[in-house]
């Protein structure tokens, strides 16, 4: 009997300066405990946050932390209002800096992680990547959707509304000079 793959969390807080001295690279899945605010943003987180990070010194001897994340969400459709499956992934470059100062003089392709003592949670970058990477507008293909088609008060034919939406004004002024 072959045993299933052991599955690696990643820890909530490192020491990403020492890791980076130390050109450690490290990979696993996040614990979703740790992520409250994409749990909030989403219905159901369905799949495990996996990410790999690699920490490296770059030019200039500056810290950096390069890496992905990716899992799946389920979001509200915003036409029918049922549920429907996101895969969320983002591809990142951060530099470590310790104060605003320091992130300002960074490159342009490090985004700043700003952390100000030896140990940072990173699970808080990571959730802030996928954060990022949710859609502003989410829809089901049309063929899927099970939104309304269209709807009608009842007080006037829905075609002649769909050929003239000034229709009921005509109306409202045609009965009106009849007074």
């Amino acid at each position: 009997m072959s045993m299933p793959p052991m599955r690696s969390f990643l820890p909530r807080i490192l020491e990403p300066r020492r890791l980076a001295h130390q050109g450690v690279a490290i990979s696993g899945e996040l614990d979703h405990a740790f992520c409250d605010r994409l749990t909030e943003a989403v219905i159901e987180i369905v799949e495990p946050i996996v990410a790999e990070l690699r920490f490296d010194t770059a030019e200039q001897g500056r810290r950096v932390m390069t890496g992905s994340v990716s899992t799946s969400v389920l979001i509200p459709c915003q036409r029918c209002l049922e549920a429907m499956s996101v895969a969320l992934s983002a591809d990142f470059r951060l530099g470590i800096v310790w104060s605003e100062e320091e992130a300002v003089s960074l490159p342009k392709d490090l985004d700043p992680w700003l952390v100000d003592s030896e140990a940072a949670d990173v699970a808080e970058v990571l959730e802030d990547e996928l954060l990022l990477t949710l859609p502003f507008v989410s829809y089901h293909p049309k063929d899927q959707c099970n939104d309304v088609a269209g709807y009608s008060t009842g007080e006037h034919p829905a075609e002649e509304s769909a050929k003239n939406p000034f229709g009921i004004l005509k109306q409202l002024k045609n009965s009106g000079s009849d007074n």
